[in-house]
């Protein structure tokens, strides 16, 4: 399947992820760095595996760890003013990290390898469920090497497409909403262009 959009080392892909990823050839791509929707990730966790050669980095609720990690890490999110009525907020998202023989793992000062961040979002979201570009910098650097790819099959607004490409890696990302597509598209095209 040809992707949607690409551009020095970008390949977009507009559709259903499982239905894309199924294109794929296996070790077609490097490391998976990824946040899909909650209930879905048992599904496409073995195309992850079937097409990643490297790291696979994937956000999670507690409850909900659909694979045994080498790592488990830890995401403190921003307090929300929400009403709960029916059961007590939780402000802590899972990273599972699923390390693949030979991958990278680059050590940072001791200070980004605690495992446990609260990065904080410092300009205005587009997406619900977006992550800071900070926390995503750092997974990115830990967990690939320049020039390595990158797969998001749920990529969203992009963040960590603006990531891979600030930071010298290749990405292949996938979104079925055309709204967030477009958002991701520009959001990398500035990336790519070095606007920050």
């Amino acid at each position: 399947m040809n992707p949607t959009w690409q551009s020095d080392g970008v390949q977009l892909y507009h559709g259903d992820a499982l239905d894309i990823l199924s294109t794929f050839t296996p070790n077609s791509c490097g490391s998976s760095i990824t946040d899909p929707p909650y209930g879905s990730d048992a599904e496409f966790f073995p195309h992850l595996l079937r097409v990643s050669t490297g790291n696979i980095v994937v956000f999670c609720k507690p409850e909900n760890q659909f694979f045994k990690p080498d790592e488990y890490l830890f995401w403190i999110k921003t307090p929300s003013t929400k009403n709960f009525t029916k059961s007590c907020g939780r402000f802590v998202e899972m990273i599972l990290v699923n390390r693949r023989p030979g991958a990278p793992f680059n050590n940072l000062h001791w200070s980004q390898m605690i495992g446990v961040y609260d990065d904080r979002h410092i300009y205005q979201v587009v997406h619900p469920f977006e992550k800071p570009l900070s926390l995503i910098e750092r997974l990115v650097r830990i967990y690939t090497n320049i020039g390595d790819v990158i797969l998001d099959p749920f990529m969203g607004s992009g963040t960590v497409g603006v990531v891979a490409v600030r930071e010298g890696r290749k990405f292949i990302g996938i979104e079925r909403d055309p709204t967030f597509f477009e958002i991701a598209k520009l959001r990398i095209q500035g990336g790519l262009l070095g606007a920050t």
